[in-house]
């Protein structure tokens, strides 16, 4: 009779397999983290601009003539630019309002 062959279990206990488990995970944190990551904190054009009315008109152009386009309210954060025209303030997406009922965040460059 031929010897008896036994196969022995792969061990998930040794070095190896706490090392690969290890390289892993830490692949797994660091694409958690850039994926929740705010890619520019001050917004695009390092201006935050908070709402300080209950109502502020968005509108197509630096006038009270010019079309309405939404609303924003107060507490609002809006990503703004350094350009008042009239006392309206530019928008990063070339919208605009009055600059009166806007306040920079702390920490942003509005000037």
């Amino acid at each position: 009779m031929a010897p008896k062959l036994t196969l022995k279990r792969p061990s998930y206990r040794g070095w190896t397999f706490v090392i690969i488990l290890g390289v892993v995970l830490a692949v797994i944190a660091l694409i958690h983290q850039v994926a929740t990551q705010d890619t520019d904190p001050v917004g695009s054009t390092g201006c935050r601009l908070e709402v300080t009315t209950d109502d502020l008109n968005v509108r197509a152009g630096p006038s009270q003539a010019a079309e309405q386009l939404d609303t924003v309210v107060r507490g609002d954060v809006l990503d703004g630019t350094a350009t008042v025209t009239d006392g309206f303030r530019e928008l990063a997406d070339g919208r605009w309002v009055a600059d009166q009922f806007l306040t920079p965040v702390p920490g942003t460059d509005c000037l």
